[in-house]
């Protein structure tokens, strides 16, 4: 039998109410591990997957835990659900927490693989073995929480649900799944929550009673126990405060977004919008994802909107900054409002801000008028305009049908040059840190395989010294602001993070001084087999190499590795960032030839052979 793996997938089409097993060869898992990794190895074996609509019934929308996902290492949780997005036209992936994927490998299944349309709303039951779907026209409308609450009631209190909110039924393309109600954990990123929408599919809901196999339990155990404390002292920051406690220091270092990314200091509003206000005024509680130490989820008291009074999940940094500085508003309230509509909604919390903040330049420049916005004043720091717009975005009501877009599409459909401010990479909102502040991530965002996404390099994490660069190979010197030795710093650290990614294990394990030799000694009590950090690296750039392929095949090269036209030309004029752009052209070249690469950002079959591939 296979140790730290069930070798299940299960598959379930919806067109025809059936459902199979799959068994994937045990080499698979040894290539590739669990999670995004696992699928792109699916990928290889199934390329008409490859390229299809999103809204295509046979696009498969995949839910695959990470190796390590439900064991005892640390952080043991994660779970990608990949798919064709409908907003940058790739194969993607978006990434939850939680006890979803816990829930699922203790139910026996290592993922999930739905294709097919139903011709009505349903949700699918999966308790342990059994396999039910059953119709949801009765939940169709109602948000997430509300969702949630109906199925435990009619299935079990020990289910663990992924719900879309009407955002994914009536196709905003960036439509996110929810998991756990009002714990609100999210797969936000890439419009995966439209994805489900199109498949009349409202929710999958989980029980598991059973737990994974594993070679050396009491091993893990053990090394959990006794690491647990440390990397909670060590991650105390975000422990304490949260995600959000970073804001000032992200305000100092001139990487925090500002005014559509215009502007250099925000002082006085991170100073009222961080962790340790919240944690001083509306919290209420701590919790954790499965097997976390850190327990970084907070809750908060909603003070404001339908749902004044109401205990929610409170907003991490992401959304802080997007409804924050990005959008000049320094009212705490409204940001918390706003994150707890986007995950009752459905809706992505970075795509949602930022079309939202291109839409206030719109107006100031004169491209868009009060008329155009129904009658709302979009300028810069409304907090009226912010809560009234995201109703509007999920509808598809006036203004919010454009919205509903991305920032790609409507600002090609907005015209009069708003491309121009228009922030993305690929089609995907980009995430808030600067690139001018820390300049490695201006190669990892550009090459990314899903676009603007800083959890593909997390590179600031080793320029800021979260990470110790010696851990993963890299002992070389380097400037903040500058050129050399930066696409380095970029390939070994989307490597680790794409072997974080395929263990299922939370990327803030490197708060907590967390190494590739933790994950490999982990990995191999989990399953037996001999690994070691270069073994560790070695999947990472496989797995991203094997994506980055995948994308080749659907036109992608180096015309696509861009940066938004306003963090190409336009310096911070103030803060800890004024003066830099990156010199991007000469970091994809050191890249590409870091990577074995072609000119032109192609993998070539040397290094794809290098790699097993």
């Amino acid at each position: 039998m296979p140790f730290g793996y069930t070798r299940k997938i299960l598959f379930v089409d919806l067109s025809s109410g059936e459902s199979h097993t799959w068994q994937p060869a045990d080499d698979l898992y040894q290539s590739f591990f669990g999670g995004s990794g696992l699928v792109q190895a699916m990928l290889r074996q199934n390329h008409g997957w490859l390229g299809l609509a999103p809204d295509d019934p046979s696009n498969p929308l995949i839910f695959m835990a990470g190796l390590l996902a439900g064991t005892p290492a640390p952080t043991g949780s994660k779970l990608s659900v990949c798919t064709n997005s409908p907003l940058t036209g790739l194969w993607t992936e978006a990434t939850v927490g939680g006890f979803l994927g816990a829930r699922l490998r203790a139910a026996g299944w290592d993922g999930i693989v739905v294709t097919g349309r139903s011709a009505a709303p349903v949700y699918l039951w999966i308790d342990n073995q059994a396999v039910q779907i059953r119709p949801a026209g009765h939940l169709w409308g109602q948000d997430t929480y509300e969702t949630d609450a109906a199925i435990r009631a009619e299935t079990s209190s020990r289910a663990y649900t992924a719900a879309i909110g009407p955002a994914g039924e009536n196709g905003v393309r960036f439509a996110a799944i929810l998991t756990g109600g009002a714990e609100a954990r999210a797969a936000g990123r890439c419009g995966v929550g439209w994805v489900m929408g199109s498949k009349n599919l409202k929710a999958i809901a989980v029980n598991g009673t059973g737990q994974v196999a594993l070679f050396n339990r009491e091993g893990l155990l053990k090394q959990a126990r006794e690491l647990g404390p440390a990397i909670r002292e060590k991650a105390s920051g975000i422990a304490e405060y949260g995600t959000t406690g970073i804001v000032p220091g992200v305000e100092k270092s001139g990487d925090l977004p500002i005014h559509n990314w215009r502007d250099g200091n925000w002082t006085d509003g991170a100073a009222k919008c961080n962790g340790a206000v919240i944690r001083q005024t509306i919290w209420v509680r701590h919790y954790a994802c499965y097997a976390c130490p850190i327990h970084c989820g907070k809750e908060v008291r909603v003070e404001t909107g339908p749902h004044a009074g109401s205990v929610a999940h409170y907003p991490e940094y992401e959304t802080t900054a997007g409804f924050g500085p990005l959008c000049l508003n320094d009212d705490l309230a409204t940001i918390v409002l706003a994150n707890d509509q986007c995950n009752r909604l459905g809706l992505d919390t970075i795509s949602t801000s930022s079309v939202i903040a291109w839409a206030m330049e719109a107006f100031e420049r004169g491209h868009l008028t009060k008329e155009d916005a129904g009658g709302l004043d979009l300028s810069w720091g409304n907090t009226e305009a912010i809560i009234s717009l995201l109703p509007m975005i999920v509808e598809r009501r006036g203004i919010g049908g454009m919205l509903a877009e991305g920032v790609q599409r409507a600002s090609r459909l907005l015209g009069h040059n708003s491309q121009e401010y228009a922030v993305h990479v690929k089609g995907l909102e980009m995430a808030y840190h600067d690139p001018r502040a820390f300049t490695s991530m201006a190669a990892s965002y550009a090459t990314g395989n899903r676009g603007a996404c800083h959890l593909e390099g997390l590179t600031y994490f080793l320029e800021n010294g979260v990470v110790d660069g010696r851990s993963i190979g890299f002992e070389k010197p380097f400037d903040p602001h500058g050129t050399e030795n930066k696409a380095e710093i970029a390939v070994l650290m989307q490597d680790f993070m794409y072997a974080f990614n395929a263990l299922g294990l939370c990327k803030f394990l490197m708060r907590g001084g967390v190494t590739p030799a933790h994950l490999a000694e982990w990995t191999q009590l989990a399953t037996g087999w001999p690994l070691n950090v270069q073994d560790v690296m070695r999947t990472g750039a496989r797995i991203f190499t094997l994506a980055r392929y995948h994308n080749t095949r659907l036109g992608v090269s180096r015309k696509d590795d861009l940066l938004p036209p306003r963090l190409m030309t336009l310096a911070r004029p103030t803060g800890g960032a004024a003066g830099v752009i990156p010199h991007l052209g000469r970091l994809l070249s050191d890249y590409y030839a870091l990577r074995g690469w072609s000119e032109e950002g192609i993998p070539t079959a040397e290094a794809m052979a290098a790699l097993g591939l």
